[in-house]
């Protein structure tokens, strides 16, 4: 029965995500362009916006719904389910917003798909593991990746060319999946401080206040993805990312167990190979920037 429950509760929350970036695209087709200039006059554009505001709400909810899914089923079901959303959004990008994909474009959207569904499959049979790190291995994991994130924005910011929203997209799912560990991280230091210290020193958590920051941040960047770039390449290359980077971290520093049948491991690596594959694949791809908005 709470299968069942968690199957359905994935299609809900996997159809109000891409549904959402359908959404936020259509809107931002319409709202000023974000640029340094006039940024307060921008934003005020945008929580005026209703339709935005909406689509902002509805990406809440499926996030909540897929939370309660994830805790009534293994990853090893709902994360298939949740990739198949991407199929939605595609959907929607092509018969609504008029967009279309090259032969390359397609190559490298199917195979982060393709890396969704096996990381999702390779996850069958694992057991939760209680957390334990090496805080200073871990933070020069998460440093690199700031860097590579960093690094990632750089690029997309000083070239401007067609290349950009998906190098923007690209840096902000390495964000994404950076904040999915920090929120790990700071549900641990809260409980800890909770039951040991006060609720005062739990709030006081560095955590909270990097996962607060670093999720506005996402959120603007994610905007300014969309805005230069189809939905159908951006949305699925930060979906990818964020998916695989706290699956990484979990593995290589918070103790995470990795597979031990043949089948699965093949699956894990082969989900890892997929999802940067086809990110790379969409980073090559060209993009008309005389038709963005």
């Amino acid at each position: 029965m709470a299968l069942a429950a968690a199957v359905i509760l994935a299609l809900i929350a996997t159809s109000c995500i891409n549904y959402s970036g359908y959404m936020q695209k259509r809107e931002l087709n319409n709202l000023p362009r974000i640029e340094r200039k006039g940024f307060l006059k921008t934003l005020k554009a945008f929580l005026t916006c209703i339709p935005w505001l909406e689509a902002q709400g509805l990406q809440f909810l499926g996030t909540f719904v897929h939370a309660i899914a994830a805790g009534l089923a293994p990853l090893s079901v709902v994360q298939p389910i949740n990739t198949s959303g991407v199929l939605l959004l595609a959907l929607l990008a092509i018969t609504k917003l008029g967009e279309k994909a090259s032969t390359i474009d397609w190559a490298g959207i199917g195979s982060i798909i393709l890396g969704l569904i096996l990381l999702g499959l390779s996850l069958r049979g694992g057991e939760h593991a209680p957390l334990r790190f090496n805080p200073y291995f871990l933070w020069f994991l998460i440093i690199l990746l700031f860097f590579i994130s960093g690094t990632s924005f750089f690029a997309a910011f000083k070239r401007k060319d067609e290349r950009t929203p998906v190098m923007i997209a690209i840096g902000n799912g390495v964000l994404l999946g950076l904040n999915a560990v920090l929120v790990k991280l700071a549900v641990n230091d809260l409980a800890l401080k909770f039951w040991n210290e006060s609720l005062g020193k739990a709030l006081s958590s560095p955590y909270i206040w990097m996962v607060l920051v670093i999720s506005l941040v996402t959120l603007l960047l994610s905007q300014i993805a969309l805005q230069r770039g189809k939905a159908i390449i951006v949305i699925p290359v930060i979906y990818g990312l964020s998916n695989l980077i706290p699956i990484l971290i979990g593995l290589i520093a918070l103790g995470e167990h990795f597979p031990t049948r043949g089948i699965l491991i093949l699956m894990r690596f082969g989900s890892i190979l997929f999802i940067l594959g086809g990110a790379v694949l969409l980073s090559l791809g060209k993009e008309d920037l005389a038709s963005a908005p």
